[in-house]
C-alpha cells in the first residue's frame, strides 16, 4: 500500500499523474483547499537562484517532484557513506525497514550538515519562495524531521505488502493524541502526524529531499517508489482511506483497506535506479513507498530524507524526545498550538538551515 506514512513512527514514499501547469490553484498560506496546496509558479519562483535548473523547478511545481541527479557530492557524501552502516535503529525488529533512526545527526555530525548546510537544503529554499511563508517571510526554513533508513531484504517497507496495523496500537495512539488533533487527520495529508507534524493547511509547498546513499538498481528493489501528481485533488479518495476522520491514520495500509485506491497508484508509480548522491525531492503531499527488494539476496539500501517547511508552520502531531536516562525508553510528547520557530526543546529540536537563498 501506498502512504502517508508507516504505523509509527515508520517509513518512507511514492508517486503519480501529472496534468498541465495551468490546472493547478494558486493557493495563499492562510487558505488552502486540499488537493490545492501547490501553488502555481511564477516567472519568479522558476528563476530563483540555487541548485535545481529551472526546468527541475517547472517540474516540482508542475508533478509534485522531481528526481535531481547527483544532489549531493564531494567530501560530504564521501563522510555520510563512511558511516551509514553504523547507524542504530529506534524500531529494532520492525518488519518495514533493518534501519529507522530520526535525528541521525544526534550520532554523526555529518547529517547535521547535509540537513542545514548542504544542497538538500539550498534545494528546499529555492523551492520555497517567500510569498508562500506566510509570517515566516524573510526566515530561513526549519527541518521538521529528518529519516535514516535502510531497507534490507526480506523487509517490505512502508505500504507495499499492507495489513491492517495492530487495534492496540490504534487504541493507544486515540488515548494519548487530543481529540481535536485526530479529528482533523481526514484528508490531512499523505504524510502522517509523526514524520510530518504540521497542519495540512499550514505554509510553503513542505518539502521532502530524499537522498540516496547506496545504488539502486532498476527492477532491483530497495528504493523509493512515487507517483507524480498524486498530491491533486483526484487523488483525495486516497488520502480519506488511510486517514480516516477521527482515528489513528493507518498509513502504509491501503493496499488492505482500498485494493482498487493501491491499484490507480501503482498503475502510474516511477521506481528509478539511483546512485549515492541522487535525491528525489517531493511536496508533502505525494503518495510514495518504500519498494521492497526483489529477491532475498543482496545489501541494505540506505537513505536519507530532511523535510523542511516555513518557520510559522503550526505544529500538529506528535514527537519522540531522548531518554531522560540512558537505556531508557524515548519520551512521546505531543505538539499543538506552537509554530516550529517558536518550540522548545520541550517540543524537540527543529533547526533551521544555514544557507538561505536571496
Amino acid at each position: 500500500t501506498w502512504h502517508g506514512r508507516c504505523r509509527l513512527p515508520v517509513d518512507d514514499m511514492c508517486r503519480a499523474a501529472t496534468p498541465p501547469l495551468d490546472k493547478f490553484a494558486v493557493a495563499s498560506a492562510s487558505s488552502l483547499a486540499a488537493g490545492h496546496e501547490l501553488h502555481a509558479p511564477s516567472e519568479a519562483d522558476l528563476a530563483r537562484e540555487g541548485p535545481l535548473s529551472r526546468e527541475q523547478v517547472a517540474e516540482f511545481y508542475e508533478s509534485g517532484v522531481v528526481l535531481v541527479r547527483g544532489l549531493l557530492q564531494g567530501d560530504l557524501l564521501d563522510r555520510v557513506l563512511a558511516v551509514r552502516r553504523s547507524v542504530g535503529t529506534m524500531m529494532p525488529n520492525a518488519e518495514t525497514y533493518g534501519t529507522v533512526k530520526t535525528e541521525a545527526w544526534r550520532e554523526h555530525a555529518c547529517f547535521l550538515d547535509v540537513a542545514l548546510r548542504s544542497p538538500l537544503a539550498a534545494a528546499a529554499e529555492q523551492l520555497t519562495p517567500d510569498e508562500v511563508r506566510g509570517a515566516g517571510r524573510g526566515k530561513p526554513l526549519h527541518v521538521l524531521r529528518d529519516g535514516f533508513f535502510s531497507l534490507s531484504p526480506g523487509k517490505r517497507g512502508c505500504g507495499w505488502r499492507a495489513r491492517r496495523p495492530p487495534r492496540p496500537a490504534q487504541k493507544t495512539l486515540q488515548k494519548t493524541l487530543p481529540r481535536h488533533v485526530l479529528g482533523r487527520f481526514h484528508y490531512r495529508h499523505v504524510d502522517d502526524f509523526f514524520f510530518w507534524p504540521t497542519k495540512r493547511d499550514g505554509p510553503g509547498p513542505g518539502v521532502n529531499v530524499w537522498v540516496a546513499l547506496d545504488a539502486v538498481d532498476a527492477g532491483a528493489g530497495g528504493g523509493l517508489a512515487y507517483a507524480p501528481g498524486s498530491h491533486r485533488p483526484d487523488f483525495l479518495p486516497q488520502r480519506a482511506v488511510i486517514a480516516p476522520p477521527g482515528e489513528a491514520p493507518q498509513t502504509c495500509e491501503m493496499q488492505s483497506l482500498s485494493p482498487d485506491s493501491h491499484a490507480a497508484l501503482e498503475a502510474i508509480k516511477e521506481c528509478p535506479a539511483l546512485q549515492p548522491g541522487d535525491a528525489i525531492i517531493h511536496t508533502r503531499f505525494i503518495f510514495h513507498r518504500g519498494d521492497p527488494h526483489t529477491s532475498e539476496g543482496g545489501t541494505p539500501v540506505a537513505r536519507y530524507s530532511v523535510r523542511y517547511v516555513p518557520a510559522s508552520s503550526q505544529l500538529e502531531g506528535i514527537n519522540f524526545l531522548p531518554p531522560e536516562e540512558p537505556g531508557g525508553p524515548p519520551r512521546r510528547v505531543t505538539l499543538s498550538g506552537v509554530t516550529i520557530d517558536g518550540a522548545g526543546p520541550e517540543h524537540g529540536h527543529f533547526p533551521s538551515t544555514e544557507l538561505r537563498e536571496t
